[in-house]
């Protein structure tokens, strides 16, 4: 298998963390610091982790954040797979 049919086959292991970290690097998803978030507060939460109303420090706009419980491929595909349905 040609290594390009390997950084596009969802069946690879690391596709998802390749996925993540290239649209990071490309610019195609923002990454931030926890810390650069203020006035977090609860909004929900559910089995798989919590959602948190917060102020950017940089700005006064207000953002939802989702954190999870714990972190591993399933919820990282799942993670990426909602982000491709939404785009």
């Amino acid at each position: 298998m040609s290594k390009e049919t390997k950084e596009t086959d969802p069946k690879e292991p690391n596709y998802y963390n390749k996925w993540l970290e290239k649209s990071i690097a490309n610019e195609y998803l923002n990454y931030y610091e926890y810390s650069e978030f203020k006035n977090l507060e609860s909004i929900g939460n559910g089995s798989h982790g919590n959602v948190v109303r917060a102020n950017w420090k940089n700005a006064g706009n207000f953002f939802a954040l989702k954190t999870f419980k714990y972190y591993d491929n399933i919820m990282l595909k799942e993670l990426v797979n909602e982000v491709i349905n939404l785009n």
